[in-house]
């Protein structure tokens, strides 16, 4: 790592973020964010949407290709979201989110950032049963992997940044939750 891994802020996306709601985030150089194979693993043995999500591996770039597509970019910002929904209200609060942080891409790719680009804070859930691949999805312009699906060592980089994390032992506790936008 060279120097610090935060970067100036863009007052737009500062602005943007604000207006939809999100106000816990950091401002950090992507070229900075620990990219590993070993979390593309995790994927492929341990989660039960690996091949069944159009967003999730194997339907994503290679951990060497998202490595080199984050060295494309100079600031990006990473997003805090606190979730205290039951498991029963979970997937509303997701989709809800989602759908935020993809009208936050949206306004400033408009605006003139036309490198904005979202890894989301979970794997696609904006249909009730995902197509599964690429060439059926429903949303294509929507879709969004994760950063896990990209290699990123998560747990890795929000204690970096100082946020608290764990792995949570039951599906009712609260979670901490992180998307990165990738802006320039």
């Amino acid at each position: 790592m060279k120097g610090s891994i935060f970067v100036e802020r863009v007052p737009l996306v500062d602005k943007v973020l604000h207006e939809h709601g999100f106000s816990d985030y950091k401002w950090i150089r992507p070229s900075d964010v620990p990219v590993s194979q070993w979390v593309r693993v995790k994927c492929m043995y341990g989660c039960p949407d690996y091949g069944r999500n159009a967003s999730c591996p194997p339907n994503v770039p290679s951990v060497s290709e998202c490595s080199r597509f984050l060295a494309e970019y100079e600031k990006a910002v990473l997003i805090h979201l606190f979730c205290d929904s039951t498991l029963d209200g979970m997937r509303e609060w997701v989709v809800r989110n989602q759908k935020e942080l993809l009208k936050v891409e949206k306004t400033i790719f408009v605006e003139g950032m036309e490198k904005a680009f979202l890894l989301s804070f979970d794997n696609c859930n904006l249909c009730g049963t995902c197509a599964g691949n690429v060439v059926e999805c429903r949303f294509p312009y929507m879709r969004r992997p994760t950063m896990e699906a990209f290699g990123i060592e998560v747990f890795t980089l929000v204690k970096m940044l100082g946020y608290g994390i764990s792995v949570k032992k039951d599906t009712k506790e609260s979670t901490d939750r992180f998307a990165l936008l990738l802006v320039q």
